[in-house]
């Protein structure tokens, strides 16, 4: 396994509302969309995002969807982040992120629900060779320990990368590998004392 530090700390936002007339329900989302761009504290770098777009000032009018099926209930899904650079505090960058969640507030009969602090790496197969050189000295402690009279076959560096969340600002990065220890046919084993 290889510990990397994330780059993003992410929570995820919801917002449904319930009004009854389709046009006021549009309007009270984008009016607290609108709100949540406005309420981002100045150079707390935090951004909000869809899944396909960057909200900004110009440019909050998401699509809202049909929540549970019910007719009258619409609702938006986004996310807010913060950057999280090697010499940032993750406990004040986390803190940061989660005051301004807790601070948006609904118009009207908008819900809002915030979920919990998440973590984002950028293109984490970027880490791909850091954990294939994990394995590597690994295998060749093992070398070391078995010596020349067998063979280590390792198995899985092709697998998908994976990862797990080891702290508030780290990921740890490995692949589902396995090895076999072969002897080597050429090599002599010699028989076990009894």
């Amino acid at each position: 396994m290889v510990k990397k530090r994330a780059d993003f700390l992410l929570v995820a936002i919801s917002l449904t509302n319930d009004t009854q007339e389709p046009e006021h329900r549009r309007d009270e989302v984008y009016t607290t969309l609108r709100s949540m761009i406005s309420g981002v504290p100045k150079d707390s770098r935090i951004e909000l995002f869809t899944e396909t777009t960057a909200l900004t000032a110009d440019n909050y009018r998401i699509s809202l969807t049909s929540v549970s099926g019910r007719v009258y209930v619409s609702g938006a899904s986004l996310y807010a982040r913060i950057p999280l650079g090697e010499s940032d505090d993750a406990g004040s960058r986390a803190d940061t992120l989660n005051s301004f969640a807790k601070s948006i507030k609904g118009e009207g009969r908008t819900a809002v629900a915030v979920g919990a602090l998440g973590l984002v790496v950028m293109n984490p197969e970027k880490y791909r060779y850091d954990v294939i050189q994990a394995i590597a000295v690994d295998v060749k402690k093992l070398r070391d320990m078995f010596g020349d009279g067998f063979e280590i076959v390792v198995k899985g560096l092709d697998a998908r990368l994976q990862w797990q969340r080891s702290s508030v600002s780290e990921v740890e990065f490995y692949l589902p590998f396995k090895y076999e220890v072969f002897p080597v046919k050429s090599a002599k084993v010699l028989p076990l004392e009894k």
